[in-house]
């Protein structure tokens, strides 16, 4: 007798195979022609496949491999018969989503269903996404596709084969963080660009909003490095760190409110407070940067020199950071916070909302975040000086003295 579970993976294979076979009818409706198949034959592919998988288990693994077999060679066989009657040129996208469904009935069978059901997902979103990938590729310009291919080698090819850990004296030097750090500003430089290609001058804010979730300190470099280049759109560029910086409140309160609840309710009006300038000083940036106007002109997605210069920087910090942790750690939750401060602010944050769940009391913990998101502020305001424009610097600095001038009043008010 069939197992309730085996048949309840039959019927999830059959579903996925559904969802991949009305994209393809859809498809086929739009452009009015012949198509390898529909919504009949790709939950038959990955019925195939589970019932081809579910006699490999239970007879011969063989019984598997002659499925797969016999499936290629039928699609193989149609494409050959349909690209001899054609002269114009035939994609094989259908043919390779029918073979990637039989395995998807496989992975059914096997319980794996929920990366069958993602791998569905996937494959009927790149199906639908046709259009617009095809037109993304065709308005790609050389410069953007050797920026992307560069991109690729420094975060995926450079970056898994360095050491993740420390060297020299109190192994101040750690090649996988700083170089992690260099991923994050180029692919923030990257994805900004991208935004803005798509977005015009919202892709800024956009980059600004998403980059702060990862490090409101990298946008803020890579925006300084852009302003001196993108003069027109210095407005942007600004809400775009502001923004960033905002994120990082909503960002330690998060990370708080995980760790620890009572410490969180102690944190919260001053943080929201500072976010809520932060909101203000971003509306007025973004009535200003409204009434600018001009054409974009944009440079090459992604260059690595100004990446490598923070990089170094980065380091630098990171390499004071440890010297003082090892030589003023004694001296108090408040050096440490404002040394912490300087490179991260996310390390400092969830070390003492853990430990004040212990001994450290909720108000020390609290003035010491608050110590180290000033700090983090006054760093980035210093980025923006030195990297970016003088203008760009000069409104950065102001709003950030602001913050840090409201934040100060703060830690002795609440």
């Amino acid at each position: 007798m069939l197992d309730l579970t085996i048949a309840q993976n039959f019927l999830v294979a059959l579903a996925l195979g559904i969802l991949i076979g009305m994209e393809r009818e859809y498809d086929r409706y739009k452009r009015k022609g012949h198509a390898y198949a529909g919504i009949r034959t790709f939950p038959l592919i990955a019925l195939f496949g589970a019932i081809c998988a579910y006699f490999g288990d239970t007879i011969s693994f063989w019984i598997l491999v002659t499925g797969i077999i016999l499936l290629g060679g039928l699609i193989i066989a149609f494409y050959y018969s349909i690209s001899v009657k054609s002269i114009r040129y035939l994609g094989a996208t259908s043919e390779v989503a029918g073979f990637l469904t039989f395995f998807i009935g496989v992975l059914c069978y096997y319980g794996e269903l929920n990366f069958a059901v993602a791998m569905a997902i996937i494959i009927a979103v790149i199906l639908y996404s046709k259009t617009i990938l095809h037109q993304f590729v065709q308005k790609m310009q050389a410069k953007e596709l050797k920026s992307t291919l560069l991109f690729a080698v420094i975060a995926f090819v450079i970056l898994p084969f360095l050491p993740n850990q420390g060297y020299g004296p109190y192994e101040i030097f750690n090649p996988y963080i700083i170089w992690l750090m260099v991923v994050f500003i180029s692919g923030i430089s990257f994805v900004g660009y991208f935004f803005m290609k798509w977005f015009g001058e919202k892709g800024i804010e956009l980059a600004g909003i998403f980059g702060g979730l990862v490090s409101s300190t990298a946008v803020t470099s890579s925006f300084s490095e852009r302003s001196k280049k993108e003069k027109k759109i210095l407005m942007p560029l600004v809400l775009g760190v502001v923004l960033a910086n905002g994120i990082m409140f909503v960002r330690i309160l998060i990370e708080v409110f995980v760790i620890n609840r009572d410490l969180f309710y102690d944190i919260l009006w001053p943080l929201a407070i500072l976010a809520a300038l932060t909101a203000a000083f971003s509306f007025i940036i973004w009535r200003k940067a409204e009434s600018v106007k001009g054409k974009i002109e944009l440079d090459s997605p992604f260059t690595l020199g100004p990446a490598l210069k923070f990089g170094a920087f980065f380091a630098i910090i990171l390499a004071l950071v440890k010297i003082a942790d090892v030589y003023l750690s004694s001296r108090g939750v408040y050096v440490v916070s404002l040394i912490s401060g300087l490179a991260d602010v996310d390390a400092i944050t969830v070390s003492l909302s853990q430990l004040s769940k212990g001994d450290l009391s909720l108000e020390i913990a609290k003035r010491g975040i608050m110590i180290a998101a000033l700090t983090n502020i006054a760093v980035k305001g210093g980025i923006a000086v030195l990297f970016g424009s003088k203008q760009f610097g000069r409104i950065i600095a102001i709003a950030f003295a602001i913050l840090i001038g409201l934040g100060i009043g703060l830690i002795f008010l609440f």
